[in-house]
């Protein structure tokens, strides 16, 4: 048999991507040249350190040949005794599901199973078969879109479990190795379609640049793992300017900061949040920037929003609340991101109320509220301000209603019309 020509363990031990001895990789395998090449090299690499490989294959169910390329990655495994994994997806209902395009909604659902099927089985990594000419097929495509040294470092060797063992890789020497060792693979017939950005760039664009440097994918390939160390540094160092935890940040240790660090700083942050930072843009980072500056708030992607504050900027996500009236019932009562119960018990902080029809919902700006004690009835906006919950706040605040009219909030306090008659006869309403 012809000698392997990929020989992918140095880059593998430089960027720590062999697992320990028994240990297992996840390799994910769509049947096509790259992916089969990958699974094939590791299997054989993993007879000689002592480690073993699984395979994974998601069936989108978008093409007539789909089930084919189930079938022919089942049969590579079951030759090689390989563990095989495979679910199948309905991409375009996920699609209405998820509010995303076809392509980053096939993506996602191929990720999110990779890393069910890997956690499942206790593997060490999740390997992918991007190779040399995809590191700079990505870092041209981040350039024409317009970006930073982030997205000109291209593809990370590594990142959150994700392995690409084959990034230095050429992909001439996967022809090679698939012509030596005889292996089939399916061809992806979208692959050819020039409607799509980066097909365009590999069938037409970079032929023209290899007439002008037939080394263009190497020299672009090692200007991102330039990039990507300088970009590492960094973060390291605007890592280093932000408190340990949570999403806010004092303003002055922003605008102090060198200019060159203040969006990685931001950036860094947003990452914290629930919704991570996909689409935040330049445009948001510069306009936090500025609201650090002037104060006030700032809506951001995925729900997010920032407010600066009394020097300080604090990124958040608003609570889910109901946004209809929602009867509560004795018990506990789950409605939006509230958690109510309702007892005949006192209760640390619980409200006091007489028995009745109670309800629950946002606040609304007429509410108002007459407290005992009070010379008469008072908005709840200015109650709320009083109280010190800033306007960002108000709307994760729960109202509950007596009868249809709001009557008593946590923080604030309870009608007079809501106030129990008589000793005894008494309901208790507890937020948690």
């Amino acid at each position: 048999m012809s000698k392997p020509v990929v020989d992918a363990a140095a880059w593998m031990e430089r960027f720590g991507m062999l697992p320990p001895p028994g240990g297992t990789i996840l390799c994910a395998v769509s049947g096509g040249r790259d992916s089969v090449c990958l699974l094939d090299y590791l299997w054989r690499l993993g007879q000689e350190r002592g480690f073993s490989v699984a395979a994974a294959h998601l069936n989108h169910g978008m093409r007539p040949t789909a089930q084919r390329d189930e079938e022919l990655v089942r049969r590579l495994c079951r030759q090689r005794d390989i563990p095989f994994y495979t679910e199948k997806v309905d991409v375009y209902a996920l699609c209405d599901a998820w509010r995303l395009t076809v392509e980053e909604t096939g993506r996602r659902a191929r990720y999110e199973f990779l890393r069910r099927t890997a956690a499942s089985i206790g593997a060490a990594f999740i390997a992918t078969a991007h190779h040399r000419e995809d590191q700079a097929e990505t870092v041209l495509l981040q350039l024409l879109r317009g970006t930073g040294p982030q997205g000109l470092a291209g593809i990370p060797p590594v990142r959150e479990g994700i392995i690409r063992p084959l990034l230095d890789t050429p992909r001439a020497a996967i022809d090679a190795y698939i012509a030596a060792h005889d292996l089939p693979y399916v061809t992806d017939e979208t692959n050819l379609d020039t409607h799509y950005a980066r097909n365009r760039l590999r069938l037409e664009i970079m032929p023209q640049l290899l007439t002008i440097n037939p080394s263009a994918p190497d020299h672009i390939c090692r200007t991102a793992d330039i990039l990507r160390a300088e970009n590492d540094y960094l973060d390291a160092q605007a890592a280093a300017l932000l408190p340990d935890t949570g999403t806010a940040l004092p303003c002055h240790t922003l605008l102090s900061a060198p200019a060159a660090l203040r969006p990685r700083m931001l950036r860094l942050l947003a990452e914290r949040l629930p919704v991570g930072k996909k689409d935040f843009s330049a445009a948001h980072y510069q306009a936090l920037e500025m609201l650090a500056q002037t104060g006030g708030t700032l809506s951001l992607p995925g729900g997010a929003a920032a407010v600066c504050r009394q020097g300080t900027l604090t990124l958040a996500v608003p609570a889910v609340i109901s946004p209809e009236e929602t009867p509560l019932r004795p018990g506990d009562n789950r409605v939006g991101a509230w958690h109510i119960r309702l007892g005949d018990t006192p209760a640390p902080g619980a409200l006091a109320v007489r028995p009745g029809a109670w309800s629950v919902r946002p606040w609304r700006r007429e509410d108002g509220l007459t407290l005992p004690g009070s010379r008469g009835r008072r908005s709840l906006k200015r109650l709320l301000a009083e109280r010190g919950v800033p306007p960002e706040q108000r709307d994760a605040v729960p109202v509950f209603c007596l009868a249809g009219q709001a009557a008593a909030v946590p923080g604030v306090g309870v009608d007079a019309s809501a106030v129990p008659e008589q000793p005894g006869n008494t309901i208790y309403i507890q937020l948690f």
